[in-house]
């Protein structure tokens, strides 16, 4: 079973689900009968506690944290070769692999418990003007489970009864209409879900993640003018801004405050129920951000560094964006209190030594996420943010240039993302942009605004720009770094040192297979109308 990580979960819920070895044809196991069970709403909280707690999956080799689904893009890679992310981006996994059985039974698992909850809520023995609340929020559970479905399956079965068993062996469903009913559960917990909550109910699902949703899954159907209408729906609620220091947004302390702008996420509490996700990793980091993502961040003056006059190849982390510095760990630049003076005296003043249990295989380290004040790893309680404002913000821009072109409206969204980053606005820096000029530039904004989210590899695909960008991971040749010495000053600049590209992970992309995910082996065996995708 899933550990049970949910802030809002009760113990109690371990009596009301379980895994199950076949997401399609049963309950899950071990489930009390709702209509034995639900005689009171604190019961019915405990059973949509539940539903909830699919949103996560901690397998420890397996990882579906977005931080790691970011492993296998063009932004990191994963060095370990135990975790099971490494294999996909080499062109090596197959329906066997555990990335997609761990994919498929969490979302599965998800919907068995959230058509129980919806069913059972329906008919429950007690009135509460809280029903109405919370089938919505277990309709947008649905709604979430099955986007993330078609986005790595593409067409799967859609079982919205609890224990159909007069379909026990469902066909596929096509993703159109999967989609038509991810939108028709999110339309109806929109209209029942509050804008906003109590802080001690910190990580249910609102109104405007409901609509952030409905804005996502409309923008990966290409259908731009609803998408953008979507968008600006939320954006019309008033409800979010973005919070103003991009780094901090990030950072524990920080998490409520950025309440403004984060608009889902799974709660953590250090100690009791810590995430572990986002403490250095020790000798063997399992995450890599690669100079493909590096060279992706704008300079300061807004322009990318292939066009920009400040771009220096001998300090090419200088003068750039402050995102590029809030995000990644570069050469030359101080990493926490772990970096420190070089003691040999024939060795220049301006060097520094780190141990060697802190270099990254491509000279680069994460630093989105990272909190550098702890000392144990239990200490870690960082949120995982599913959503935020400045992903609306995008998804307007994207969807608006491509229903309307580059009006000023395109500008003003990616300029408020700039804003907050304290670098040079788009429409400073690149003026009167064609639509297709636009769309490279919203492009790289969202994979810069969105680094290690877990929004990469979607995009990835539904840009189809696989055989463009999963090529070869490039990082920096780190041989002096392993003997523990570069010079540098601490802030960026680097002194006679030369940078020297390297490939890091050989990685290979089929189009006619590597847009979607196998279905898993044991699905295809139980189940004799599962159709699997091509190339497996």
């Amino acid at each position: 079973m899933i550990m049970k990580k949910y802030k809002l979960l009760f113990l109690a819920c371990l009596t009301l689900f379980s895994s199950c070895d076949d997401f399609l044809e049963r309950e899950p196991l071990d489930f009390v009968s709702p209509d034995n069970y639900l005689e009171n709403e604190n019961q019915a909280e405990k059973l949509l506690n539940g539903v909830y707690e699919c949103l996560m999956n901690h397998t420890a080799n397996a990882r579906l944290f977005p931080i790691h689904i970011a492993t296998m893009t063009d932004d990191a890679f994963d060095p370990q070769p135990w975790h099971d992310t490494t294999e996909w981006p080499r062109g090596q996994g197959n329906a066997n692999s555990a990335m997609p059985k761990l994919k498929w039974e969490q979302n599965y698992k998800g919907i068995a418990r959230a058509n129980v909850f919806i069913n059972s809520v329906a008919s429950a023995g007690f009135s509460s003007k809280n029903l109405p609340r919370y089938i919505g929020e277990a309709k947008f559970l649905r709604a979430w489970y099955y986007t993330d479905l078609i986005t790595f399956f593409g067409d799967v079965p859609l079982v919205l009864e609890p224990g159909d068993l007069t379909n026990s062996k469902p066909h596929r469903t096509p993703k159109e209409l999967v989609v038509s009913q991810i939108l028709k559960d999110l339309e109806e917990a929109i209209a029942t879900l509050p804008v906003e909550y109590p802080e001690d109910a910190l990580g249910r699902i609102t109104k405007g993640a409901a609509m952030g949703l409905k804005s996502r899954v409309l923008l990966y159907q290409g259908d731009w003018a609803n998408a953008a209408k979507a968008a600006k729906d939320v954006m019309d609620l008033n409800q979010y801004f973005l919070f103003p220091d991009y780094q901090g947004l990030f950072l524990e302390v920080n998490e409520r405050a950025a309440g403004c702008e984060i608009m889902m996420r799974r709660c953590y509490t250090p100690k009791i129920d810590p995430s572990y996700l986002y403490y250095p990793l020790g000798e063997w980091p399992a995450f890599a951000p690669t100079k493909q993502l590096a060279d992706s961040y704008y300079m300061n003056d807004g322009l990318p560094i292939s066009k920009s006059p400040k771009y220096d190849a001998q300090n090419p982390h200088m003068n750039r964006d402050p995102r590029f510095a809030a995000s990644l760990f570069y050469p030359g630049c101080q990493y926490l209190n772990f970096m420190i003076k070089a003691p040999d005296p024939e060795v220049s003043k301006d060097s520094i030594q780190i141990p060697s249990w802190l270099l990254n295989s491509t000279g680069y380290r994460s630093k989105k996420h990272f909190d550098g004040t702890l000392t144990n790893a239990e200490d870690e309680g960082r949120d995982t943010y599913f959503m935020r404002y400045a992903e609306i913000l995008l998804n307007y821009a994207e969807a608006l240039n491509e229903s309307e072109g580059p009006v000023k409206a395109v500008y003003d969204a990616i300029d408020a993302l700039r804003d907050r980053a304290h670098t040079t606005r788009l429409s400073t820096a690149m003026p009167n942009l064609s639509k297709d000029a636009m769309r490279i530039e919203i492009r790289n904004e969202r994979r810069v605004e969105l680094a290690f989210e877990g929004l990469r590899w979607a995009d990835i695909r539904r840009w189809k720009i696989g055989e463009e960008v999963m090529v070869d991971a490039k990082g920096l040749d780190n041989t002096k770094l392993k003997a523990g010495m570069y010079p540098g000053d601490g802030k960026g600049e680097t002194k006679d040192w030369k940078y020297v590209t390297i490939t890091v992970d050989q990685r290979q992309f089929n189009p006619k297979r590597d847009y979607l995910w196998p279905i898993p082996q044991y699905e295809m065996d139980a189940n004799e109308n599962m159709i699997q995708n091509p190339g497996y």
